[in-house]
């Protein structure tokens, strides 16, 4: 009948593809009557009168050689397939990702074995499985952390994979691999605010070499910069406009006098979120920051290492219980911005080789960033018109969000990022979004600025 009819075309095209001069990877199947078509008509997406088939992937055995790994610009550790060449689907693969160590466990891949390989989509190698019964006896189960001896290939530095996440990951500060996000991060506004250090002169500083980590940014020179060769301008088309250009002398002036700034002036909570140490964003950086007086307190912090070693946090998050039960949480009155994992991910970065090179050549720098918000004693803070109160700030307000921030610590409150039932207010200016519905459904009081005013005795 025309249904077999139908299907014997396929697969004949299936076979027939090979021979053609391109590439295809399926069959569409079409109505050749022009009015079936239009009664048939359309789905938002595509037509009713057609049909596409997919081919299966072709597929090649071929040997695993070795597993190298890669280190990703943000310290991911991606495990590589080395293989033995093989002809997949039009071109030559020798190699294919392999994702990380529990996707390597899932399938069981060891070095030596013969494996399935496949091009996902056409474009990009894979391995399907593996030949079990062509395994040599004496393969043994691969793990990344072992075969690295924990440590990342690029720069030694301890690598580690955080809880609920299955990626390993560097945690060198200064591991070239990561160099160019470390140098954008380190900069960005919310980092040391760093003026005209953008990602394309990161590039540029780490390619020539004269600055390939975060801290060699306060060695340049204004020749350096002003040399600094930067690629040609596009439109926005993507077509080239002028020929390579010079960072120049007024831009040079301008990036010196920040980095002069970011070293003298900078606080401490700034510094820490520019570091980029894992799990330590703005909110967790600020707790820190009002934990301890200057950046060398957290070498060796004991409530650093109080809060990495609470055995029973991971339960009080999941569990109804109230965290400020716990002696340690409350004696600090640390909030939610900072947990056992961001202080395991301190205490193992200052502790660390690279961590205690950091350390010291911000020594030799002369730079021991300052806290601007210090008060790790809830005592201290009473009397203040906002001790005890947690504040959440958003929207549009009549002055940058962090000077509210600013003005709230100052006067013994705490800001955090997020709304939750323990928060006791809400300051938002115009809009606010989702924050602002939620504080309504938790029934968190909302101020604005005026309000805000009246609280600190100042209406």
């Amino acid at each position: 009948d025309s249904l077999n009819a139908l299907l014997a075309a396929i697969r004949e095209l299936d076979t027939a593809r090979h021979e053609l001069a391109y590439g295809t990877d399926g069959a569409v199947v079409k109505i050749i009557d022009f009015a079936q078509r239009e009664t048939l008509g359309f789905t938002s997406r595509a037509p009713r009168w057609a049909a596409a088939f997919k081919y299966p992937p072709e597929q090649r055995e071929t040997l695993l050689k070795e597993i190298t790994i890669q280190v990703g610009r943000t310290g991911v550790l991606t495990p590589v397939a080395e293989l033995a060449p093989v002809f997949v689907s039009g071109t030559t693969v020798s190699r294919a990702t392999l994702h990380n160590q529990e996707e390597i466990e899932r399938k069981d891949i060891r070095l030596g074995d013969t494996v399935v390989v496949e091009k996902a989509g056409e474009i990009i190698p894979s391995i399907v499985k593996v030949v079990t019964e062509k395994r040599q006896p004496n393969a043994e189960p691969y793990h990344l952390p072992a075969v690295l001896n924990h440590q990342c290939p690029s720069c030694h530095g301890p690598i580690e994979q955080q809880s609920g996440f299955v990626a390993w990951r560097c945690t060198n500060f200064e591991c070239p691999a990561q160099a160019v996000t470390r140098i954008t991060h380190f900069a960005q506004r919310k980092g040391l605010d760093l003026d005209g250090l953008g990602e394309s002169v990161a590039i540029k500083l780490v390619e020539t070499g004269l600055a390939s980590s975060p801290l060699e940014l306060f060695t340049l020179t204004l020749d350096d910069l002003a040399n600094l060769l930067l690629d040609p301008a596009k439109s926005s088309d993507g077509l080239t406009v002028s020929k390579e250009r010079r960072f120049g002398e007024k831009r040079a002036e301008t990036l010196l006098t920040s980095l002069k700034r970011a070293k003298e002036e900078m606080p401490l909570h700034r510094w820490l979120f520019a570091m980029g140490i894992s799990q330590i964003g703005e909110s967790g950086a600020r707790e820190l920051a009002r934990l301890h007086k200057k950046l060398s307190d957290l070498e060796g912090s004991q409530i650093v290492s109080d809060l990495a070693d609470l055995p029973d946090f991971e339960e009080l998050q999941k569990s109804k219980r109230k965290k400020e039960n716990h002696p340690r949480l409350q004696e600090y009155q640390i909030d939610d911005n900072l947990g056992p994992v961001a202080a395991q991910n301190i205490r193992s970065f200052f502790s660390s080789e690279a961590g205690q090179t950091v350390l010291q050549r911000l020594n030799d720098l002369g730079i021991n960033p300052k806290s601007d918000n210090f008060a790790p004693d809830p005592s201290s803070t009473e009397g203040l018109p906002l001790a005890g109160k947690t504040f959440v700030v958003t929207g549009s307000l009549s002055a940058p969000r962090p000077e509210f921030k600013k003005i709230i610590e100052a006067h013994g409150g705490k800001v955090s990022g997020s709304i939750s039932a323990k928060t006791d207010y809400l300051l938002a200016g115009e809009g606010g979004g989702s924050k602002r519905t939620k504080a309504e459904s938790l029934q968190v009081p909302i101020l604005n600025e005026e309000d805000l005013q009246e609280l600190l005795g100042e209406a």
